[in-house]
């Protein structure tokens, strides 16, 4: 499959972000997924902010992440807050449809011959619709 997408390597810096979270093991990743996004969705709106999902190994749990703006109160919306961690990235972009039904798999193809850094999170940065960036951390070279 990589061989018919752009892979590429990507430094992104950190970000800070309100989150939902719903545990669950790489075979759960899909129901966790459903579950933290329509946690967030239910008390924020995506409009004019980044979206992220955030998978991380050590942790076994899917966050769905938004930009966190000044005026967040994630208390108040009874989210929870951090910083997606900046570094480099492996990265494949997915567009149009059943991009999001490729994540997974695009996750196990970037990961298999990569240099994986397992102290952050592999991301999903939601573009636009249909458009995702599939990111895995690698070591710095």
């Amino acid at each position: 499959m990589l061989s018919r997408m752009r892979v590429d390597t990507t430094n992104r810096e950190d970000t800070p972000v309100v989150y939902a979270a719903s545990p669950g093991g790489p075979d759960d990743i899909p129901r966790a997924a459903r579950r933290a996004w329509g946690d967030i969705e239910a008390v924020l709106g995506p409009k004019g902010r980044k979206a992220f999902g955030y998978w991380s190994p050590q942790d076994r749990e899917y966050r769905a992440c938004f930009s966190r703006l000044e005026t967040d109160d994630p208390a108040a919306l009874g989210l929870r807050e951090t910083v997606v961690p900046g570094g480099p990235y492996r990265r494949a972009r997915l567009e149009g449809e059943g991009a999001y039904e490729k994540i997974g798999p695009t996750f196990d193809e970037l990961a298999r011959d990569a240099d994986v850094d397992d102290t952050r999170p592999f991301l999903e940065y939601y573009r636009r619709e249909a458009e995702v960036d599939v990111l895995v951390p690698v070591r710095p070279s």
